[in-house]
């Protein structure tokens, strides 16, 4: 009896130990040499899979140093939206910089189908030699039935190519992709934030589930894309066969891509089989907001092959809200088109119609500046509605600024502000625009460019009024940037505003490209709201300067208007939820400094109140 005893005994103690080594990890732990909980990230890793993540999740809090691991991060059981997992570091304090091999998807962080993990404040640099290049940043590939959503990269860098190298075409920053055959295994609902990529082919990929053919099989939703930097370091790009994008998308509903900046391009010495693009945002198939976006030089050296500043086709039946983006610095050097192919070489905005995704696509509150040193062979356009041969698809496009100043040197090639591509009118609406065009062989507008169209186009406004049938209350003017050389679309601080400047406010876009409120009536045209009267006591009309911006510790509002006036401050998130209470005060001075520190990094509104009136300045927290 005592040993059965015994063995009941033993076995009960082999079920408890099991029982807590079978526990998830949660809590707080550190990743480092200098006495940290683990040594490496293959250490902590070893134990995620082992273990999983318990409730409440785990964070990694990573010690300052430079690391030299690449890992995989799979088979971790536990992760929900109560338990993520985290790996954090002090922004600026963590490098990897790792070496690749000579396989084609080598990368430094990759994520095969978890969803609920953070990546927050990590650097990514490629010391690789040349032939065994990184390909990837950070890599998420969800499997058929269960993808990669959640997830959130903030506060990082991603800088590629070997030991500084121009990077090979197979480069990305960061890439999602899915095999998903349901909804539940979409990659959606991830966050990209403040993360800045330098010297990749293509900054950042989003790609659902397709066949081989690129056509949709399970879209994603919900995915964002905001506050970040793109070759504000060393340009994206190469030097090969193939086109370079910062920002691509296919088959993403309801994206959020803001706020972001689109430094440089440079695309040299390319020459692709095919015709492909250079492009800062590219969207194929999709729908959501792409708003406040400053993209400033793109350039694509070479045959064959377009640039735009932003290219979107909408998911069937969703809408793609494009506003106050500010597009720039568009070249395309090294090449002349055929004289006769209709297509657009250069292009600001192009919405066009694909594998039968027509949806709509409505372009507001723009500024588009075009323009060129010497005459080119080739055709261009600031904003272009392209359905091919059958087009017949919606658009609207109210209150831009379309400023094509593009020369040609020969007439067979014509430089376009709006070209409406559709087969027949009434599927483009437009209003209240400036459509402007003064180089030679260019036309503020044209319709019928379509394959196998009838052409008209006219650098006379009422003229191409009445062909295009829109554009009824649009106007043809230079306006008075501050300085469109180095790409600033703002207007002169010398202006003196008149009618021309100014359309009927659009209820869905209260603010400007930089947060200004707009006005409550008529509102300046383009991405930017205009210089601000001081004459006006209206204090939406008055200027107010917010700095540091971005900030992580205390911000300043300055403006002479507060001297003697009783101000309300409140701080709002992007969805519009108070995270800084009001605070009512009366001013002997002309400035007020308040705490950021406890608002997690992001975007933000600071509203400023007077006697019923408002102004709301954007703010960065980083």
């Amino acid at each position: 009896m005592k040993k059965i005893y015994s063995v009941f005994t033993i076995l009960a103690v082999l079920l408890s130990a099991g029982s807590i080594n079978a526990q998830g990890l949660s809590g707080e732990f550190t990743i480092g040499a200098s006495s940290a909980d683990y040594e490496t990230f293959m250490d902590a890793i070893d134990d995620l899979q082992t273990q999983g993540v318990d409730e409440g999740g785990v964070i990694f809090t990573i010690q300052a140093g430079i690391y030299d691991e690449r890992f995989v991060l799979e088979d971790i059981s536990g992760l929900d939206e109560n338990s993520r997992l985290t790996f954090m570091a002090e922004p600026g304090t963590v490098i990897f910089e790792a070496t690749g091999t000579a396989a084609n998807n080598d990368a430094f962080i990759r994520v095969n189908a978890l969803s609920y993990i953070t990546f927050d404040g990590i650097d990514l640099v490629d010391v690789s030699s040349p032939g065994e290049e990184i390909e990837y940043g950070f890599y998420f590939l969800g499997a058929t039935t269960a993808g990669c959503s959640n997830n959130i990269i903030r506060n990082s860098s991603v800088f590629l190519g070997a030991s500084g190298d121009r990077p090979i075409t197979a480069t990305r920053g960061i890439f999602f992709s899915s095999l998903a055959q349901s909804v539940e295994a979409s990659n959606s609902n991830n966050i990209i934030d403040n993360v800045s990529i330098d010297n990749t082919a293509w900054g950042i990929q989003f790609r659902c589930a397709a066949n081989f053919l690129g056509q949709i099989t399970q879209p994603d939703f919900n995915n964002q894309i905001i506050n970040s930097t793109f070759g504000a370091n060393q340009s994206l790009g190469h030097d090969l066969s193939s086109g370079a994008l910062a920002i691509n998308a296919l088959g993403g509903r309801d994206m959020v891509i803001s706020n972001n900046t689109i430094e440089k391009i440079e695309n040299f010495n390319s020459a692709p089989a095919l015709p492909v693009s250079t492009s800062g945002i590219s969207l194929d198939s999709c729908s959501g907001i792409v708003s406040e976006n400053f993209i400033n030089h793109i350039e694509y050296e070479g045959t064959i092959g377009s640039v735009f500043g932003i290219r979107t086709s909408t998911f069937a039946g969703d809408t793609t809200l494009i506003i106050n983006n500010k597009i720039s610095g568009l070249i395309r050097s090294n090449f002349t088109a055929s004289t006769t192919d209709p297509s657009l070489t250069i292009t600001g905005i192009w919405i066009f119609s694909q594998s039968g995704n027509n949806g709509l696509a409505r372009v507001l509150h723009n500024s588009i500046y075009l323009e060129s040193e010497n005459p080119v062979s080739y055709s261009s356009a600031g904003v272009n509605l392209s359905g091919g041969s059958s087009g017949q698809f919606p658009g609207e496009v109210f209150n831009n600024i379309i400023i094509n100043r593009i020369s040609t040197d020969s007439e067979d090639y014509r430089s376009f502000g709006l070209v409406d591509g559709n087969t027949s009118r009434g599927f483009l609406i437009s209003d209240n625009n400036n459509l402007f065009a003064d180089g030679e062989n260019g036309y503020l507008g044209a319709i019928g460019r379509e394959l196998g169209g009838s052409e008209q186009f006219s650098n006379d406004l009422e003229e191409f009024i009445l062909f295009s049938e829109t554009n009824e209350n649009s106007v043809s003017f230079l306006p008075e940037f501050e300085d469109p050389a180095i790409g600033d679309l703002s207007f002169s601080s010398g202006l003196i505003s008149t009618v021309d400047y100014f359309g009927p406010t659009l209820t869905e876009v209260p603010l400007d490209i930089i947060g200004e409120t707009r006005g409550l009536t008529d509102t300046f045209l383009g991405a930017y709201e205009g210089p601000e009267l001081l004459s006006v006591s209206d204090i939406n009309q008055v200027a107010i300067a917010l700095y540091p911006n971005p900030a992580s510790n205390f911000v300043t509002l300055q403006s002479n208007y507060f001297l003697g006036n009783e101000i309300e401050i409140g701080v709002y998130d992007q969805l519009g939820q108070m995270v800084i209470p009001n605070q009512r005060m009366n001013l002997e001075t002309n400035e007020i400094r308040f705490s950021v520190e406890s608002l997690s990094t992001g975007m933000y509104f600071v509203r400023v109140q007077n006697n019923g009136s408002s102004t709301t300045k954007k703010l960065i927290v980083r």
